[in-house]
């Protein structure tokens, strides 16, 4: 009955605002998320991947004896094209509609992926307070949350907290990015995580930095595993 009444409120809204596809803004069906288009041509990664950076082994460049303090990381897409554009409008550009389909697209890869792991709880890198009273959301939370919904596995939005501003990682070089993020992160005391399966999420994968450094200090706390899902992959060389 609540999935009716949801397709029911869906197709009745798509007539005032009619349905688009985040990546192109072509006209799609009121319960399509991705038009026929981008659905064929976008960027998705394929196939057998590396779980240290998440890239296709034929794009990998990481450098897998660098440690890193998470199980796996996974995304449906590289960070390329229409979908570097899509997710510049959701973080940037106030569109906020982005979430429904990469979220779908993140929960699918999540099952994917991560098939046989059952996961205790979804959470999300916290941002910068200055950066959040600006935009008036966090974006990796949102995703959070839709994916956590998508997957049957309880959201926690305040797990991560950071204590801190810091600089921006995409202005600063590999190993400034590592200092820059170090003891910003803690987990709320009002968690128990001991012995939890943690389902990490962010916007955009880039050095997994961020990720590592929010993925220690959940095992500092307890936590048994730690996976990772983003919407997309920026595959570069490392410096």
């Amino acid at each position: 009955m609540k999935k009716k009444t949801a397709d029911t409120f869906n197709y009745l809204l798509s007539l005032i605002y009619p349905n688009r596809c985040c990546f192109c803004s072509e006209l799609i069906d009121p319960f399509e998320n991705i038009c026929r288009v981008c659905e064929d041509t976008l960027p998705f990664i394929s196939g057998e991947i590396c779980y240290s950076c998440g890239a296709e082994k034929s794009r990998c460049h990481c450098k897998k004896s660098r440690s890193h303090y998470f199980e796996k990381v996974c995304a449906p897409l590289y960070y390329e094209g229409n979908v570097r554009e899509c997710i510049h409008d959701f973080k940037f550009r106030d569109n906020k509609m982005a979430y429904k389909c990469l979220s779908s697209l993140m929960a699918e890869c999540c099952k994917k992926r991560y098939d046989d792991i059952k996961f205790d709880y979804v959470t999300f890198v916290p941002m910068r307070k200055k950066n959040l009273r600006k935009r008036g959301f966090n974006q990796s939370g949102l995703l959070a949350k839709s994916v956590a919904d998508s997957i049957g596995v309880t959201y926690v939005e305040d797990l991560l907290i950071k204590l801190f501003d810091t600089e921006n990682q995409h202005d600063c070089g590999y190993f400034e990015r590592m200092g820059n993020l170090f003891g910003v992160f803690d987990v709320n005391e009002k968690y128990d995580i001991k012995g939890k399966n943690i389902l990490l999420t962010d916007d955009i994968v880039t050095s997994g930095i961020t990720l590592s450094e929010c993925g220690k200090m959940l095992y500092l706390n307890g936590a048994e595993h730690v996976y990772c899902i983003a919407a997309a992959l920026k595959c570069d060389k490392e410096e």
